[in-house]
């Protein structure tokens, strides 16, 4: 992100903080209150902030609120992890605490979008429409998989997690670093540098460290949410999984489609991060399914 992108990204929004229900203090940005707003839940190891070249395209048309979760971004990080319930309940306190304007449009990548689904589905009329980007809806044997490599520590996301670096010298050896690597990989170059000035943290010295600390991300892979004891969601979903991204999806897409009566399914070119790849025409396919509301 060049200077004048991220001065828009910070003139477009405003800081907010919340300590509402139990946990660390937490932190991000927002639009000024309006209706519709969206409210914006990050993938694990992101923050709201490193989703501007996409989120951008909404602001004018809608309200934006970026919430960004325990130790991600500018929130302040747990002891340890509060729990994947915890993180569930904690979302509707803060909303309530922020005077959101409801119901809101809720939009979440990964992680985040699986939140926001088992947040709508406890809390009927929070939301008037559901955008799940890549979500972690895992069908019920890759669930207890993932369980299962984790009692035993051979979660392999977990244990890179654990292993990852999580300190440059300074914010170019940062991107040089990420640019074309593992989950960064295709990302447009304006995404990366979002990633770097958002979810990375300059420590005083010029050196650039990891927002989210890397127990706390691999604990959040060692408990992914469960989705199929949830009830179903009465308003509309947009389900949007990356082309290449992860092999469960065409079977969690199909029992998305039994358990909740108003989904509507895409598949867009790219991978998990297929809105940091093109930002553009994820914003589009969001903003086609808003505008038929």
């Amino acid at each position: 992100m060049n200077d004048r992108s991220l001065s828009d990204y910070l003139a477009a929004t405003i800081p907010w903080t919340s300590s509402a229900g139990t946990g660390p203090v937490l932190r991000g940005r927002r639009t000024a209150l309006r209706t519709p707003m969206l409210h914006f839940l990050h993938g694990n190891g992101f923050c709201g902030g490193v989703y501007w070249p996409f989120l951008r395209h909404f602001i004018g048309d809608y309200g934006l609120f970026c919430h960004d979760l325990e130790g991600h971004g500018g929130s302040d990080a747990p002891a340890r992890y509060s729990g994947t319930a915890a993180i569930i309940a904690r979302v509707p306190l803060v909303i309530a605490d922020q005077r959101l304007p409801q119901p809101l449009v809720g939009i979440g990548h990964s992680f985040g979008a699986a939140v926001t689904l088992a947040v709508a589905a406890r809390h009927p009329g929070l939301f008037r429409a559901l955008v799940l980007l890549d979500p972690i809806l895992l069908p019920p044997r890759d669930w207890l998989a993932v369980k299962l490599a984790s009692w035993l520590r051979r979660n392999p996301m977990a244990e890179s997690a654990r292993r990852r670096r999580e300190r440059w010298s300074s914010r170019a050896q940062a991107l040089e670093h990420l640019r074309d690597r593992g989950i960064y990989r295709n990302w447009r170059s304006e995404a990366l540098e979002a990633f770097v000035d958002h979810a990375t943290r300059d420590d005083g010295s010029g050196a650039r460290a990891l927002c989210c600390p890397r127990d706390l991300e691999a604990a959040i892979f060692e408990n992914p949410v469960y989705p199929w004891r949830l009830p179903p969601v009465p308003c509309p979903i947009l389900f949007v999984h990356g082309e290449h991204s992860y092999p469960f999806f065409p079977a969690a897409a199909r029992r998305m489609m039994h358990r909740h009566p108003h989904i509507t399914l895409r598949t867009l070119p790219g991978g998990h991060c297929f809105m940091q790849e093109d930002p553009d025409t994820a914003a589009d396919t969001v903003s086609r399914f808003l505008r038929a509301l």
